[in-house]
């Protein structure tokens, strides 16, 4: 049985899969650097997506740590729901 925010990653690797996206989603088993959710290559783009159950949820200290550090190399990121990670991912010309 998924829980909320499980259906909101099926979604996300729905999406990524029609797109014809690499995408790979760690599973974290408490060593070394934390990350978030997903890490995408979306048509060039490197992308770091933190999945939430709604938009009213905002990512840990951690999470927010690693997206800033993911932005400061370059890449692109997205936090929320998976309407909002798809719509962001479109945006950008996908």
């Amino acid at each position: 049985m998924k829980t909320p925010e499980g259906h909101e990653k099926a979604d996300v690797k729905k999406y990524l899969d029609t797109i014809g996206a690499y995408h790979f989603w760690p599973v974290p088993g408490g060593y070394g650097k934390q990350g978030v959710d997903c890490y995408a290559g979306v048509k060039g783009v490197f992308w770091a997506i933190e999945v939430k159950k709604d938009m009213k949820t905002l990512p840990t200290a951690r999470q927010r740590m690693t997206l800033l550090e993911v932005e400061s190399a370059g890449g692109r990121t997205v936090c929320g729901d998976a309407a909002h990670i798809i719509e962001a991912l479109r945006v950008d010309g996908n």
